[in-house]
């Protein structure tokens, strides 16, 4: 039996066509998993970054680029000091 040749439904759960706002409006909406932030219903949640905890720390990547410049601001004195 060849499996790329046999016929496969499209979209996923059996080839019905899933969709977040579909569920956002289901009643039985608390029975998928991730609803909470796939399909937020409330006023709680308008206008509110719900993704916060897995987005990167600016403040680290500063902080590398202002000591990368302090030393290269360093490395040229310590070049013009040495010509």
């Amino acid at each position: 039996m060849d499996l790329l040749s046999s016929i496969r439904k499209s979209g996923s759960r059996g080839g019905v066509n899933f969709s977040w706002d579909e569920v956002s409006t289901s009643q039985h909406r608390e029975n998928y998993l991730g609803h909470s932030l796939m399909a937020p219903v409330g006023r709680w949640q308008k206008g509110r970054d719900l993704n916060w905890y897995a987005k990167a720390d600016d403040t680290k990547a500063r902080e590398r680029k202002e000591e990368i410049k302090r030393i290269k601001e360093a490395e040229e004195d310590a070049l013009a000091r040495a010509l």
